[in-house]
């Protein structure tokens, strides 16, 4: 996914220089971010070096939608904002909250799975909705749990002595905690106009977020949309011309004037995600395939071994030596 970008203030807040003289544009790669901040926690000694400074974060070192979390009446409130808006902030993730029964979770991952490492992003971004939520509930630590999409490693009884959470890896970076603590309110002496200021802003982030969608090509909202969805939703055509609120023949006809085509995106989406599952993840053969939307192993086998010129077998045991390079 070319071009994916942050605004640049979060690196400078937690100590990086995102330009030779130290001064910072206004946005940057996603991929330089992610690598900045692993040469950041390489440096430290403490394993939670990242997961700190994402609890530390001013709300305003992350722009207009720091700004508008800040202003959020309660935890509900403001984790439904994070989510709705992180659009504002940076591009190419997946970003979710949910309430399920008694629990609510919230959780994050970078779909460019040609960023890598990302450890050290998964736990700063991990870290700041840890702070959000401690912003509305301090002893919510405790009641919490953590999944990282990489191994935990030290990270693990770190968390667990430094807040008493609980770390599993999953495929994807989440934190869960109990749903009753979404009507947290902040403390008082909130301006009488608070709850009105925060609905405009929020109302303003979604507005620009969507003209910023509406923007791009066809074909990167098209892969954007499968890289999301794939293993969890409908990834055929009339499912995602649907979500993309157009009829399937103006979906077809508008990759064509881009030069490709629906099934070219499908194939680009399979290669990289399916490629990341084989030599980051021990999930087995057949679940990756039933993921990618194979009928079975026989299909998935035949398109990696025509894709990289070795079976998913091989490439697994390769690790991460072939590209996955769209």
């Amino acid at each position: 996914m070319q071009g994916a970008w942050i605004i640049s203030r979060p690196l400078s807040a937690v100590g990086g220089r995102t330009a030779e003289d130290g001064t910072a544009g206004p946005v940057m790669q996603l991929s330089d971010f992610a690598a900045s901040l692993e040469a950041i926690a390489a440096r430290s000694p403490d394993p939670l070096a990242m997961w700190r400074a994402g609890e530390a974060l001013q709300l305003a070192d992350m722009g207009a939608l720091g700004c508008a979390v800040a202003l959020a009446p309660t935890l509900g409130a403001a984790l439904r904002a994070f989510q709705r808006c992180f659009g504002a902030m940076q591009s190419a993730s997946d970003v979710g909250f949910e309430v399920e029964d008694d629990r609510a979770s919230f959780r994050y991952r970078i779909l460019d799975n040609d960023i890598w490492p990302r450890r050290a992003d998964s736990e700063l971004t991990m870290g700041v909705v840890a702070g959000i939520i401690r912003r509305f509930a301090p002893e919510a630590g405790r009641l919490c749990s953590v999944a990282l999409e990489h191994e935990p490693g030290a990270a693990r009884s770190a968390l667990a002595a430094h807040a008493g959470t609980t770390v599993r890896r999953s495929d994807t970076n989440a934190i869960s905690f109990p749903a009753r603590l979404l009507d947290r309110q902040q403390d008082a002496g909130a301006a009488p106009d608070a709850a009105q200021v925060f609905r405009e802003a929020v109302q303003g982030l979604e507005a620009q977020i969507r003209a910023d969608w509406l923007r791009q090509p066809a074909s990167h909202r098209v892969l954007h949309t499968l890289m999301g969805r794939i293993g969890r939703e409908a990834i055929d055509q009339d499912a995602i011309a649907c979500h993309l609120g157009v009829s399937r023949r103006t979906l077809r006809r508008r990759l064509d004037a881009e030069g490709t085509s629906f099934h070219e995106l499908t194939e680009v989406c399979r290669r990289n995600v399916g490629h990341a599952l084989l030599v980051r993840s021990e999930l087995p053969m057949i679940e990756i395939a039933l993921r990618l939307g194979y009928s079975d192993h026989t299909a998935f086998s035949r398109a990696f071994s025509r894709w990289f010129g070795a079976s998913p077998r091989e490439l697994r045991r390769a690790g991460s030596g072939a590209s996955i390079t769209a």
